[in-house]
């Protein structure tokens, strides 16, 4: 990797986390990344949407001690956590290749909107906020205007997986995300 591709990184990485008033992963982290055996990634070409689920965590230290300790990931699976005040927590940092798409991570941005969106009758979900949604789509105009020539599909988790039976991001994020893409140009996966 050349000087000027770590230079751009960093700077879209920076740009990024300022414009949101992300809280990076040092300010939140327990946890170190095995940096050694993190891949780089950087050709990326789609943005994924998951939820947290039926657990419904809705804190980046127990996402962290849940991928690092119980899944035994190298960092946090995801790019960038999005707690439903708005709040936008930087997971693994984007140059990394993210561990949120079962086999086929490469070239995908990570984004979990925290909290569980998919209404099942026997559990209490979480409502999908406006402040939520808001967050989100800031984020992706922001990612899509750093990498204007290369991301051009934006989905749902289970859209890159539709064989495995997912249903992340759960129901009402999947019924915004035609709106969604439709508002940031791309395409579904």
């Amino acid at each position: 990797m050349t000087l000027i591709n770590v230079n751009l990184e960093t700077f879209i990485r920076t740009t990024i986390n300022q414009k949101h008033n992300v809280i990076e992963r040092h300010k939140w982290g327990t946890k170190t990344p095995v940096a050694n055996k993190l891949v780089k990634d950087w050709n990326f070409d789609s943005i994924v949407l998951h939820h947290s689920g039926n657990d419904g965590k809705t804190d980046p230290v127990e996402i962290e001690q849940y991928h690092m300790t119980k899944k035994g990931w190298d960092d946090v699976g995801y790019h960038y956590l999005i707690h439903s005040n708005g709040t936008i927590y930087e997971g693994r940092k984007i140059f990394h290749k993210g561990s949120h798409v079962a086999g086929a991570n490469t070239g995908k941005i990570g984004i979990l909107l925290m909290g569980d969106f998919d209404e099942q009758w026997w559990d209490v979900d979480d409502n999908l906020s406006k402040t939520h949604l808001a967050a989100t789509n800031r984020l992706i105009a922001t990612i899509k205007s750093q990498f204007p020539h290369s991301i051009r599909k934006l989905g749902g988790h289970k859209e890159y997986l539709p064989n495995k039976g997912y249903s992340c991001p759960g129901n009402q994020v999947m019924d915004k995300i035609n709106e969604m893409r439709k508002k940031h140009g791309l395409s579904k996966p």
